[in-house]
């Protein structure tokens, strides 16, 4: 009893390669058979091996195959095995592949007619057929050559002649442009949601561009539901009728957490989110964050302008207090952005804010006036958002004031950073971050801490304190600096499941003139991929500067 329920019935198939063994597995009706099939079925199945073995193989061009084959019925189970000589392959001798086109219209289907493997010369493979008139038949539904059909379609093959004909003519018809675009909803302008559309009445019907507005209004916030609908069945005179069906998402969010991390220790947070203020898609915002470093209060009302996707007005605010181990800074700023996406992947922002800070650093105390234009650039590229195997991120900025200008101070200041990562085999990757500050000033002692340079923390070299790396005083505070460099580099391996380990090397310092003296802190990590993005604990051992021992930094963010 036993050995019958472990017994399985088993067809073993030898002298061919993977895939055309799942195909006659597939064909072969004995595969089917359990272990206490009748002996009589089991026969029959096996007699008719032969005509079903050829139906397998005359896919991949094997017509006159020749099978030795051998049926076990012992016990406990019956046994099967095919041992197969596929013979010659067919060869392709004549192939016509023609897509028919309107006089004077650019051809859309070149490009599949080019890549197809169907050559005369060539063996034989149905499948290679059967992908060509997929492929014509799904770029003919993506760009609307609605009445495309094939004309002639076949293959004729002789096997005694080891020789097959294809014979392939395609006829795209006219191409339809996008028709009248109906809007079914009432709780947002329509001219804001047409701005979402990368096309309109009269663009080459494409459903790519479909696809993608879809992507560009889900990601907007505004809606709950979305449909975009071709209406084939009323397409007249070239054109095919779109519906736009939306129904709103809630207008109104709230948000609560807690979380900890080292830089600025357990923390709270509260939000208010208003996503539709009015019709035309304004913005309101408010957090409030509290822990032991940093407490504060911000506020955003934004504006979507021309291209509600990359193009918006901000006004903004904030009451903030940051205490570290260095510094402690009251700011209150209200301010203006304009952001703008000005190439492929490229964002950039125009600022304007207006500060006043209160702050002590060392034995200093003073406050500051700020009126500070700015312009920053923001650059993505990524294989995905979420854990990327291979994607970078640059930034660069640059900002300034004068007295001319009403601020208690002059400095021009300039950032840049970047970040990298890099896939290592199937599971193993390579980050890597660098970030450069530079500040011309007139006087140090009346920057804020806002606008100096510190290094050290989670961020930036891990194993030190959070800003407790930079120049010091004659007493040994440190007190920032006008520049900064920072550099790491990180090898991350997967474990299992959704952990993975890291070892590191940070390095780096704020400092004055040419003088960078950096700090070294390397030491080991793990990292796991949460539901809500990657949360990392860090062991760093500080190699110069200190003479404290092993320090823990944890973080949740995104790698890029």
């Amino acid at each position: 009893m036993l050995l019958s329920a472990l017994a399985r019935a088993e067809l073993v198939v030898e002298g061919v390669g993977d895939e055309m063994a799942r195909n006659v597995r597939s064909y072969v009706s004995l595969a089917d058979e359990p272990c206490d099939a009748e002996p009589w079925l089991l026969r029959r199945r096996f007699r008719a091996i032969e005509s079903e073995l050829r139906n397998a193989l005359e896919p991949f061009g094997y017509y006159d195959p020749i099978v030795e084959k051998t049926l076990v019925l012992d016990e406990p189970c019956w046994r099967a095995t095919l041992k197969i000589d596929v013979g010659l392959p067919v060869l392709l001798r004549k192939v016509d592949i023609e897509v028919a086109s309107p006089p004077g219209a650019p051809s859309n289907f070149a490009d599949i007619v080019t890549s197809t493997t169907l050559r005369a010369g060539a063996q034989l493979r149905h499948s290679d057929y059967d992908t060509l008139k997929e492929s014509l038949q799904v770029r003919a539904a993506e760009r609307g050559y609605i009445d495309a059909n094939f004309l002639q379609n076949k293959i004729e093959v002789w096997p005694a002649e080891r020789a097959a004909d294809v014979s392939l003519l395609f006829e795209s018809g006219d191409r339809y442009n996008f028709g009248e675009i109906t809007q079914e909803q009432d709780f947002l302008d329509e001219r804001l949601v047409n701005a979402f559309l990368e096309f309109e009445t009269g663009t080459p019907f494409d459903t790519r561009l479909l696809t993608q507005a879809y992507g560009d209004l889900s990601v907007s916030g505004y809606f709950g539901r979305i449909e975009l609908l071709p209406d084939y069945e009323q397409a007249d005179e070239g054109k095919i009728p779109i519906r736009v069906l939306l129904e709103p998402a809630d207008r109104i969010e709230y948000t609560v957490g807690i979380g900890f991390a080292t830089d600025t220790g357990p923390r709270a947070r509260a939000g208010y989110n208003n996503r539709r203020v009015n019709k035309h898609g304004n913005r309101f915002k408010t957090d409030i964050g509290l822990s032991p470093v940093i407490q504060g209060i911000t506020a955003e009302y934004r504006k979507p302008l021309t291209d509600p996707r990359s193009e918006w007005l901000s006004y903004t605010s904030a009451l903030t207090n940051e205490d570290t181990d260095t510094f402690n800074n009251d700011t209150a700023r209200v301010g203006v952005r304009r952001t703008k996406r000005v190439k492929t992947n490229w964002i950039r922002t125009l600022s304007l804010d207006f500060s006043y800070d209160q702050f002590d650093v060392g034995l200093e105390s003073d406050t500051a006036r700020l009126i500070l234009p700015g312009i920053a650039y923001d650059h993505k590229r990524a294989d995905r958002d979420v854990f990327p195997t291979r994607g970078h991120r640059f930034t660069v900025g640059l900002r300034g004031t004068g007295q001319f200008l009403g601020s208690t101070t002059s400095f021009l200041q300039a950032t840049t950073s970047l970040r990298l990562v890099r896939s290592i085999g199937d599971d193993s990757r390579l980050l890597a971050r660098a970030t450069l500050g530079f500040t011309a000033k007139s006087e140090f002692g009346e920057l804020p801490p806002s606008v100096r340079f510190f290094a050290g923390g989670d961020e930036s070299v891990r194993g030190f304190g959070y800003n407790t790396l930079g120049p010091k005083d004659a007493l040994g505070n440190v007190i920032g600096g006008s520049h900064l460099l920072v550099a790491s580099i990180e090898y991350e391996h997967w474990l299992r499941g959704n952990f993975y380990g890291a070892i590191f090397l940070d390095a780096g310092n704020a400092f004055d003139g040419f003088d960078v003296d950096p700090a070294m802190g390397t030491g080991l990590g793990l990292k796991w991929q949460s539901p809500v993005g990657p949360l990392r604990f860090y062991l760093a051992h500080p190699l110069n500067k200190s003479d404290r021992g092993i320090r823990l930094h944890i973080r949740l963010g995104a790698d890029l």
